[in-house]
């Protein structure tokens, strides 16, 4: 496959040569996540680690599962953390929907982020809060109804909080994050991906890791569940509920706009969105089969060593 001449794939490749972020450029790394859905984006940041572009981003931006993927790769351990998804997180300690009928959040992210081996080391999450290139994350504030930034986290109590924040989904996830003693649900509620957070930023070329396959629009889950999450939503804050419902649609509008952007780079801020093809099966937000997981890191990695530029990959 003929590696892709977009401007934000030609801007990393001279990253990669010659070592520097000195070109005037700002750079940003947007990751979407999803759940289980986000080892696509974990795949695609094993990639990014493979070919040596870790150090090429002038900042990171994740949401939801996305952001969980955003600290490995900054710590390093982006391959690990992809392996991960179809290892110890397909396990009934990460993910048990049954722990719903006995009042208790169905994810525990908590695990994810004490997990420790030899490849996933504690020291992590230090290796994240000094990185050169700054985390970025979003959430959602349940009392004002609107998106709130994190960056420049100091401690890894402060890193967790903002990880725990931006990927607590409502109902299945528990009760909402607290913060300086404001509460905070899942940032894909309103910011599935942050490109917007890398434009405020300054960032000039962005690259976008999706994890919905082309031609899959996005969809609302059971009619039960629905109900569900918006009576949850509602006690919490009325506000919340027409976001709940106009997520399809503004996430519909979202992609439209990466990939108009990423098929027409006309001039600055460029954005390349990278997304599994046609015809990829599309993995289930609370999957646990580690074969599917497996294939879609996999082929995430791939994907982002044909698009990048498999010349760069270090044997």
């Amino acid at each position: 496959m003929t590696p892709s001449r977009h401007p934000v794939a030609e801007v990393l490749r001279e990253r990669a040569a010659s070592g520097s972020r000195a070109d005037g450029n700002r750079v940003a790394l947007v990751l979407e996540g999803g759940g289980m859905r986000g080892v696509v984006s974990a795949g695609m940041t094993a990639g990014i680690e493979r070919l040596g572009l870790s150090g090429c981003f002038d900042l990171v931006v994740g949401s939801s599962a996305g952001a969980l993927n955003a600290a490995a790769l900054l710590a390093g351990v982006a391959g690990p953390a992809a392996a991960a998804y179809h290892g110890p997180l397909a396990s009934r300690e990460f993910i048990n929907p049954a722990r719903l009928l006995v009042g208790r959040p169905a994810l525990d992210v908590r695990f994810v982020l004490a997990m420790a081996s030899t490849d996933l080391d504690q020291d992590r999450h230090e290796r994240t809060l000094n990185s050169d290139s700054p985390l970025h994350t979003v959430a959602l504030d349940v009392d004002t109804a609107e998106t709130v930034e994190f960056t420049g986290m100091r401690t890894k109590e402060e890193l967790w909080d903002v990880l725990l924040a931006t990927t607590r989904m409502p109902w299945v996830g528990g009760d909402p994050v607290q913060i300086g003693g404001r509460r905070f649900l899942d940032g894909a509620l309103v910011c599935p991906i942050p490109i917007d957070t890398a434009f405020s930023n300054g960032a000039t070329h962005v690259l976008a890791l999706q994890t919905r396959p082309y031609g899959v629009p996005r969809s609302t889950g059971s009619r039960v569940a629905e109900r569900l999450i918006a009576r949850r939503l509602a006690r919490l804050n009325p506000d919340l509920v027409p976001l709940w419902h106009g997520r399809v649609a503004a996430y519909e509008a979202l992609v439209a706009d990466i990939a108009r952007r990423s098929e027409h780079p006309e001039g600055a801020p460029f954005v390349l969105g990278l997304r599994p093809p046609a015809g990829t099966p599309v993995v289930a937000q609370l999957e646990r089969r580690s074969a599917v997981l497996l294939r879609a890191a996999t082929d995430a990695q791939q994907l982002v060593e044909d698009e990048l530029g498999s010349s760069l990959v270090t044997r």
